[in-house]
């Protein structure tokens, strides 16, 4: 697992590196108005591809691991073809009700007709993304992570190369232009990933035939999926009217609808890709625990499932408060160095302590998939996400951008506290509280000292400041002794490895 994470994380930052980088000469295209555009645009793409996909990536996920635990051949084909047939009709639907739909979407929802031609062209691709998906759950399962990373990392850098050129040749400085240029460019080249993953998987079942139990796969999926599509039908749908409710809330306030587009496209699609770049090692380890945690049970080893939730706590625990604290202290230079916008450095403060929960959550929520507890995780979420949205809707006319940090940060703490408080009763891991105030200590050590130092130029007081913070904060760690024992011994056990 841990070998994997690494190649995996290493993947994704490179990958979102160059996205960030595309993302500052979208900034200097088409501003941050046309961000949020953007942004609207790909919500609603998202929520059709949750329409599409009914939870099915998840239950590919799942019912792949357990069967490759039992180490049946025969019962992972079977698996991924109930999956990927269920999927194709229902993403089909999807995008043909998407498409049909796309210019009352663009004028009601967004409030600009410009986007209906990238979500014309959402609804085209949407069944090649939906199985994409799904194919990834299957690989991820079957523990065959380097070959997903090398087809993530091809189609990635291709499908931005791709949209390069059609933004050089096609888009000009039109938002609605750059829209289609985007989408058209990610999704050729997620056709290109697809094909070349199904040739994978018929690579893999070659000489393989099904020995039946089609029926009993056919009602295991359904039994999985379903609670799973219809819950997170109900969250994609809040979380669609969230997004929309920040611009429509901020225009309420007192601003203008250009104003509040600006706005929300500086935190949605500026400050929080810059918040959550390090969290693609938590992620991808998130992502490998749920099959990894799904044969542990599958084979009753509670030995190394405790072992996988405390040593993840553990370290998620140190990640997230080292990160909340760097990106405090060097928001500011963040913020100009990646997009060249003060506005993005002052909200990236505002949220930089969001982190913790952020970071936190991602890693619970993927051990508790893994203990099959998917439903609980989507109950806790559709209702942080119904308090959402009727806090925005009451508080953000009124109370403007503060309103929206508060609720951001209120439903947050909520879903955190809800998951972890499953986690610990499902696995019956103790809380170590002693652990979790003797880090933060260290960490807030770290970052008193890195913000008594001067501001002499911006790229090398940022190195400063992050350099005397990682010293503090893991001189602090070991002066306190923070970490125990059996971590020190499973890293260097790892590191020899």
């Amino acid at each position: 697992m841990l070998y994997n994470a690494l190649l995996l994380t290493f993947v994704e930052l490179l990958l979102r590196g160059v996205t960030m980088l595309f993302q500052r000469v979208l900034v200097a295209k088409i501003g941050a108005a046309g961000l949020g555009l953007l942004q609207l645009v790909l919500t609603v793409g998202g929520f059709a591809m949750t329409l599409g996909l009914a939870g099915l990536r998840v239950t590919a996920m799942y019912l792949c691991a357990e069967e490759y635990g039992k180490g049946s051949l025969s019962g992972m084909q079977c698996a991924i073809r109930c999956c990927l047939k269920t999927g194709t009709v229902i993403s089909a639907l999807a995008g043909l009700g998407l498409f049909f739909l796309s210019d009352y979407a663009a004028k009601t929802w967004i409030g600009d007709a410009r986007a209906a031609g990238a979500l014309r062209l959402l609804a085209i691709f949407l069944p090649v993304s939906c199985l994409c998906a799904i194919l990834s759950g299957f690989f991820t399962a079957c523990d065959r992570v380097r070959e997903l990373a090398k087809v993530e990392t091809i189609e990635r850098l291709a499908g931005l190369a791709l949209t390069a050129a059609l933004l050089r040749l096609y888009a000009g400085q039109d938002a609605g232009k750059v829209c289609c240029a985007m989408v058209l460019g990610s999704s050729i080249d997620c056709l290109g990933s697809t094909l070349y993953q199904l040739h994978l998987l018929r690579r893999t079942f070659s000489g393989c035939r099904e020995t039946g139990g089609g029926g009993d796969m056919v009602r295991r999926m359904v039994r999985l999926c379903v609670p799973l599509a219809l819950s997170a039908y109900l969250r994609s749908g809040l979380v669609t009217l969230e997004q929309f409710l920040i611009p429509w809330g901020l225009a309420r306030a007192g601003g203008s609808q250009a104003a509040s587009m600006a706005a929300y496209g500086t935190i949605h699609a500026m400050v929080f890709p810059i918040l959550m770049f390090p969290a693609a090692i938590l992620y991808t380890v998130a992502d490998l625990l749920v099959p990894e945690l799904a044969r542990c049970r599958a084979a009753k080893n509670t030995e190394r499932m405790h072992h996988l939730t405390g040593t993840c706590l553990r370290m998620g625990c140190l990640f997230a408060l080292c990160t909340a604290c760097l990106m405090g202290a060097l928001s500011d230079g963040l913020g100009q160095i990646v997009y060249k916008s003060a506005d993005c450095g002052r909200y990236l403060l505002v949220f930089a302590p969001a982190v913790l929960m952020l970071y936190l959550d991602a890693m619970v929520d993927g051990m508790l998939k893994g203990f099959g507890e998917q439903t609980a995780c989507v109950r806790y979420n559709t209702l942080t996400s119904f308090l959402d949205v009727a806090l925005l809707y009451l508080l953000l006319p009124r109370f403007g951008l503060a309103a929206y940090v508060l609720t951001f940060y209120l439903t947050h703490a909520i879903n955190f506290w809800l998951s972890i408080r499953r986690l610990l009763r499902v696995t019956g891991y103790p809380a170590d509280g002693r652990f979790l105030l003797r880090s933060a200590f260290c960490a807030l050590a770290g970052l008193g000292a890195c913000c008594c130092l001067p501001d002499r130029g911006l790229l090398p007081a940022m190195v400063l400041r992050a350099g005397l913070f990682v010293s503090v904060f893991l001189l602090f760690l070991e002066l306190m002794d923070t970490v125990p024992a059996e971590d020190h011994r499973w890293l260097r056990r790892s590191l020899r490895l």
